[in-house]
């Protein structure tokens, strides 16, 4: 059935159309010939199966009442059964023209609909691939775990940042390298989470690192998920630890500044008083005036 309707293609149309035409005319010029003979009014259900993949049910009716009237017309078959016969003929001609053309009709929709099934995979496909070249490009660390913690996926960044040197993070529990993470994927499971948050981590080596995670929890057919963005916040910790440093540094010296000018300020006064009370000749061979300019 495959191969024979394989045939009912748009660029056969007129083709087989024709075909029909001259089979109908070519059965009827045979039947009229062979009348005394023998009817080969069946041949009649070919030309329809023929027109039943392009005509309309319209066209297809007509086409099986035309056949019909031409098998009844050359037939010597008794007359007083000739409306019965006529009725039976017309009803399985328009049977096999109906039949055919629901059938190829059904068969377009089906390869309409697998058309549209490929089309849909392979947009998906697509879709996939460019996400996991995405997150297999990406300089952050990407994981998603399941409820019990268990790692599902880990980019290249993930592995490098928490086992650089062990065995792929896929299948191990998270609560070995962030804790916070497996705390957050099983509490309250049934609740949606976006949120960020700074934790310690720690790598395979055991060195601990602070960690700063965007995270978000999702519910799949199997059961709560996390998926989660983690970057090492150490080296900006440190750059802020100095930046501070720096600024506190920065402020001492201008308050020392300050301070040193006020003090500079005064001695200038206290010098200026000094010199004044110098002049005094009743202070010339005094000892405590001599300590106070030494001081000065």
């Amino acid at each position: 059935m495959w191969n024979l309707a394989s045939i009912y293609v748009p660029a056969n149309r007129t083709k087989l159309l024709v075909i029909a035409g001259l089979l109908v005319t070519a059965i009827a010029v045979v039947d009229w010939l062979t009348k005394p003979y023998i009817s080969l009014g069946f041949l009649y259900l070919f030309p329809i199966m023929i027109v039943g993949g392009y005509l309309s049910r319209g066209q297809i009716i007509g086409v099986s009442l035309l056949c019909a009237f031409f098998q009844e017309a050359f037939s010597d078959l008794p007359g007083n059964e000739a409306v019965v016969r006529l009725l039976f003929s017309s009803s399985g001609f328009i049977g096999t023209g109906l039949f055919v053309s629901e059938l190829l009709h059904n068969r377009r929709i089906v390869l309409k609909h697998v058309e549209e099934l490929k089309s849909q995979i392979n947009l998906r496909q697509d879709a996939e691939e460019q996400q996991r070249m995405l997150v297999e490009s990406s300089p952050a660390a990407i994981i998603t775990i399941d409820s019990n913690g268990m790692v599902l996926l880990a980019n290249e960044a993930a592995q490098q940042l928490l086992a650089p040197e062990a065995q792929p993070l896929r299948g191990q529990l998270i609560s070995s390298y962030l804790p916070a993470l497996q705390t957050a994927v099983q509490t309250r499971p049934s609740r949606v989470l976006r949120t960020t948050l700074q934790c310690r981590g720690q790598r395979s080596d055991g060195e601990a690192f602070l960690a700063g995670i965007w995270f978000s929890t999702y519910t799949s057919i199997s059961g709560p998920r996390l998926a989660a963005i983690v970057v090492d916040l150490s080296e900006d910790l440190r750059s802020r630890e100095d930046l501070s440093l720096d600024h506190l540094l920065k402020s001492s010296r201008i308050l020392m500044s300050a301070v040193a000018h006020e003090v500079r300020n005064l001695c200038s006064a206290v010098l200026v008083v000094q010199k004044n009370l110098s002049r005094l000749s009743e202070l010339q061979h005094n000892d405590d005036f001599q300590a106070l300019s030494m001081l000065i």
